[in-house]
Parts: C-alpha cells; structure tokens; sequence
C-alpha cells in the first residue's frame, strides 16, 4: 500500500480540531439562543407561555389554600389584592403569590423592553410585571382566561394600564409590542384557569373571549 504524502494528510481535519469546530458552534449556538429571543422569536414566545404556565398554578396553589379563592376575591387584611385590583393594580395579586413563585423573573416576557424585573416582591409594581389579570376568573373551567400578556388592544387601540370591562361589543387582538416577528398574525399568550397556557393567534381573541360568557369580565392591565 501506497504510504500518504505529508500534503494529502493536511487536506483533513484532525480530531482535535474537529472538537474545536464543535466548541465553538456550540458556544455560538449559546449566544445566538438567547439574541433570537430577545427578538421577539419562537424561543421567546415559549418562555411567555412557560410564564404564565407557571402563574396559573401558582394561583391555583393559592386558591387551594384560601376557601377556593383567588387573590383578588380576597381582602388584603386576609393575605389577598381584592382592593387593590378593583381598583385596576396588579401587583398585589402577583406579590400574594411569592410564597409560592420564588422569583419575579416569572413574571417578565424576555421581548418586554417596557418592563424590568424587580429585586424582590417587597419592590414589585406594575412595571415589573408583563401579564394581566382576569378579576372575573372565578372556576377551574378550560375556557376560563386567567393571565394574558398585557399586549392586548380593543379594536386595534392597546389597553391602557387600570380596569378594562371586556363587552360582547369589543373587538379584541394583539399588538406586536411583545411578539413582533410572526409573519402573518400577530400572537400573544393566554393563560386559563385549569392551568393551561397557550399561544393564540388576534383572529381568535374574540371567539375565546366570547365563549368565556361570563355576565362580567374585567381585566387588570399593568
């Protein structure tokens, strides 16, 4: 057998530098992950769900624990927000959670440049959360919306931070505000109150909403 020149075996990689090719597509990959969420990509819409997931069973602990109750159906003086999220704040309903939810990270969607996260949940207020309450949320039914990102509009006009009674006259959809990469629909996150979260496209906020049928619906928007 023909025995390889020293320049035929310089045509192919080693296998100490084919490892180093490996290292340094995987710590590329690292830092690309993480660039592609904060654009507003499919990782970041994940962890919007992962979220909210994570608050609607924090909720439903909480509940378990007070009468069947949700936060904000319970006064302040007994551990709960009732008053402060009849009067449109949310985050009270959040901080009742942090026996429960450890980190206020949970409650920030990465894309969200208009939020930061708080140091602690004795600091926590409405700018360091991105997702809304239903305040008329009131069993564990699968069509029951609980949070939703606080990117929702009326008739293409954004909600506005306080108390917003959903009517069977809205018209509701999403801006792009947290999610703006989808190519043709504009999308948020929905959680419900069976603990389920997903992603829902505008054209099928108002068949969700209406199928709640709730004879009131308010919404706290941060």
């Amino acid at each position: 057998m023909k025995p390889l020149s020293a320049k035929a075996k310089t045509k192919g990689l080693t296998l100490i530098e084919l490892l180093v090719v490996v290292a340094v597509i995987a710590v590329l990959a690292a830092l690309l992950l993480p660039a592609l969420a904060d654009r507003g990509g499919k990782p970041a819409t994940l962890y919007c769900m992962i979220n909210q997931k994570q608050i609607a069973i924090g909720i439903e602990e909480w509940r378990t624990d007070h009468n069947s109750q949700y936060p904000w159906q319970v006064e302040a003086a007994n551990g709960g927000a009732l008053e402060a999220a009849t009067r449109g704040y949310v985050a009270p309903n959040f901080q009742c959670l942090s026996n429960i939810i450890r980190t206020p990270d949970v409650f920030i969607c990465r894309t969200d440049t208009n939020r930061t996260q708080a140091a602690d949940f004795a600091q926590f207020r409405n700018l360091n959360t991105s997702y809304l309450i239903s305040i008329d949320a009131g069993s564990n039914a699968a069509n029951i919306i609980l949070t939703s990102d606080r990117n929702l509009a009326d008739s293409g006009k954004p909600l506005n931070p306080g108390l917003f009674a959903y009517s069977h006259s809205s018209h509701m959809n999403w801006t792009r505000e947290l999610h703006a990469t989808h190519p043709k629909h504009a999308i948020g996150v929905l959680s419900f109150a069976d603990d389920h979260a997903e992603v829902v496209r505008d054209v099928n906020l108002d068949s969700i909403f209406q199928r709640e049928n709730l004879a009131t619906n308010r919404l706290v928007i941060p």
